[in-house]
């Protein structure tokens, strides 16, 4: 499934996973979903013809075609968190009927699965809030920055916090938003 109970189908020769972490805190769990997507991204640039890139909070794109997305649920025991499910559905074959990307003809889910392990398990891994060196790389492949968005606020975007807020210029100032879907204006 997808993201706000939305449908998510998965046609064969996908992948679709779910990697079960237990944190040692929860100080990353705000961030977790663009971390992982941050290394999704780096895993799959190998099975694409150009860089995959970001857009907030959970989907990655080749060609502004979405190819990946990322679902994390966390699951607490009162005060302290106790598992993640890190969700991730990868196409390696255009979905029929649906404008989405692949990754190239020919990848094998062996080789995406032992590319993506390692990134995931690393990102997963990692305490606190983005770096500066991952805030740099989350602008570097960001599809939306500079790009005028409709939901979650009308206005443009101008990239990411680094505890992981949507940051969206306004008029008369810059919205930080938390949750909910990014849509981007259609181009004319």
């Amino acid at each position: 499934r997808g993201r706000s109970g939305k449908r998510w189908t998965s046609p064969p020769r996908g992948v679709w996973m779910t990697l079960i972490e237990r944190p040692a805190d929860a100080s990353a769990i705000d961030v977790l979903s663009l971390r992982i997507g941050l290394a999704a991204a780096r895993a799959l640039d190998a099975f694409t013809a150009e860089p995959v890139r970001v857009k907030w909070p959970n989907d990655l794109f080749v060609d502004d075609a979405k190819v990946a997305g990322v679902l994390i649920e966390a699951r607490w025991h009162g005060e302290r968190l106790d598992w993640v499910a890190i969700g991730l559905g990868i196409n390696m074959d255009p979905p029929p009927d649906q404008r989405a990307a692949a990754l190239e003809a020919g990848a094998s889910r062996v080789d995406v699965l032992c590319a993506l392990m390692p990134e995931l398990r690393a990102a997963a891994a990692r305490t606190g809030m983005l770096s500066a060196e991952e805030m740099d790389e989350f602008a570097a492949r960001d599809l939306a920055r500079g790009r005028e968005c409709v939901e979650p606020v009308r206005g443009r975007v101008v990239g990411i916090a680094a505890t992981g807020e949507l940051l969206v210029e306004l008029a008369d100032s810059v919205a930080r938003v938390r949750s909910g879907s990014l849509t981007l204006q259609k181009s004319d």
